[in-house]
């Protein structure tokens, strides 16, 4: 390994908790950590010769071309870029190939960038649920006239749920259009799929030179009547059998897409029939599974963002480690005049808790993640967290006049 090496990030997440652990990751393999992003990068702490901002209306040949002069005049030479959100996948596939790095191909990134590409990807190898794609308000209501109902409309250029909707009875399609202008990119365009029962997954993972690494799969537990996530569990507590089956479908999925080299997410349900994936992504997937979950459960034997690095830099795939105890993360609402320092303390407080924070949300909410040696005591443990957030509640209406 050079030291004069150096780690490009497109993008960073939202929550601290996440975007620290990508950038030090890099730092402790030995590279210089530079960070390129279309949003405020102040409160990275990195010095203003590591930072520069960058916008989706420029070229990646611009982008390239200005990161490599930057990592130059700092001594460095680019080793890999990375980033940790699907609006940026396909402008760090493009950043990589101009650079002659490793990465998921531009035509992976393209696909990954559209859930509709996806779909078509995944039509061959039985992994889709039933769907239809459109652009129109007309062709929205011919997608619900040939799937029935209850269907989820998705926004063809998103991630993490953004615009996604259940469409039922008294759905208002005109309305359910006007959703489209969250895309990332400037589309109409919409997938419509059906609404699939079964538990919810994400398997984290590797890819390079034709061989795919999981690192993980995890539990997903929405909020009740929405599609949002709230609580994640690594590992998963599906059988060996079951397990197999999630493997074995995402790394088809990856295949599909064509992603070659670097970090994958696969959302699938398991459905009465076998797996159905949700969605792609062409990048190590958030909900602090990559970041705590995983490393807090293999007891810091797999260190997915380290082993991103490693395997971009220098090609190495690590080799998946064995889960020693449960992880998981927990999403709970921040009552109204809460003392948020009183609440995160007294959450902190907790045995099991190992991280109290803030949470970037729409929601008002802080996040917990506890970790049991015994993973059926999780949800008596959340339950006691949520009942410290009620006692917060009842002290702010105690202390009002």
């Amino acid at each position: 390994m050079s030291p004069d090496r150096s780690v490009l990030h497109l993008g960073l997440r939202r929550s601290p908790l996440e975007w620290r652990p990508e950038i030090d990751a890099g730092a402790e393999l030995g590279h210089a950590v530079y960070v390129h992003s279309d949003s405020g990068l102040g409160h990275t702490g990195l010095p203003g010769d590591r930072v520069a901002a960058f916008t989706r209306a420029e070229s990646a040949d611009d982008v390239a071309a200005r990161a490599l002069r930057q990592a130059r005049d700092g001594g460095h030479e680019p080793a890999a870029v990375l980033c940790w959100g699907d609006r940026y996948v396909d402008v760090a596939a493009r950043v990589a190939e101009a650079l002659g790095l490793r990465g998921p191909s531009v035509a992976a990134a393209t696909v990954c960038l559209d859930k509709s590409a996806q779909r078509r990807a995944l039509e061959p190898h039985g992994l889709n649920p039933r769907w239809c794609s459109g652009t129109t308000a007309d062709e929205l209501k011919a997608a619900v006239g040939e799937l029935g109902l209850p269907l989820i409309f998705k926004l063809a250029h998103s991630s993490g749920g953004r615009g996604s909707a259940v469409i039922d009875a008294d759905t208002e399609p005109d309305e359910l259009m006007k959703l489209t202008s969250l895309n990332y990119e400037d589309s109409g365009a919409f997938p419509v799929e059906e609404l699939v029962d079964g538990s919810e997954h994400s398997v984290s993972g590797l890819v390079h030179g034709g061989e795919v690494v999981i690192l993980a799969v995890s539990d997903k537990y929405l909020a009740p009547g929405e599609l949002r996530t709230t609580t994640t569990v690594v590992p998963s507590a599906l059988t060996p059998e079951q397990l197999a089956r999630m493997h074995e479908a995402a790394e088809r999925a990856v295949r599909a897409v064509g992603i070659e080299s670097g970090g994958f997410h696969v959302d699938l349900r398991r459905s009465s029939e076998g797996p159905v994936v949700l969605e792609v992504g062409a990048r190590l997937g958030g909900d602090l599974i990559n970041s705590h979950l995983v490393p807090l459960a293999t007891g810091g034997a797999t260190q997915p963002y380290r082993s991103l690095v490693e395997t971009l830099a220098d090609g190495e795939l690590p080799r998946p480690a064995p889960f020693l105890t449960t992880a998981a993360m927990h999403l709970l609402p921040v009552p109204a005049d809460s003392d948020l320092p009183a609440l995160l303390s007294r959450l902190a407080d907790h045995p099991a808790v190992r991280i109290a924070a803030e949470w970037p949300s729409p929601e008002d909410e802080v996040v917990v993640v506890v970790t049991a040696q015994d993973p059926d005591t999780i949800p008596a443990i959340l339950d006691e967290l949520r009942q410290r957030t009620d006692g917060d509640a009842l002290l702010g209406l105690l202390r009002s006049p």
